[in-house]
């Protein structure tokens, strides 16, 4: 992530989810405040990161995919959520 001015992923999400910010605490290891991050704009993280069309909607904007691969923002999303499920300190989103 190249953690943009003005991010496309952010517009390509339909709930607007801060994509940098929540990439951001993951390459932090911070993934306890990155769920919570994403939890601001979504409660169901797990099962968004597995069926939103992410290819067209929030990756398919991605500018390092102008390149090459975009970010895996749906892996991401869907990894934090697991971590969080298997790890974490069993809180709920808000």
């Amino acid at each position: 992530c190249l953690q943009c001015k003005k991010p496309g992923c952010v517009a390509g999400c339909p709930v607007e989810i801060d994509i940098p910010g929540f990439i951001q605490l993951i390459k932090e290891e911070k993934f306890t405040e990155s769920i919570r991050h994403i939890w601001q704009k979504n409660s169901l993280p797990a099962v968004c990161g597995r069926v939103c069309p992410q290819e067209i909607q929030c990756e398919g904007l991605c500018i390092v995919g102008k390149k090459g691969e975009p970010v895996a923002i749906g892996n991401l999303e869907r990894f934090v959520a697991d971590w969080e499920r298997e790890n974490g300190t069993g809180a709920l989103p808000p």
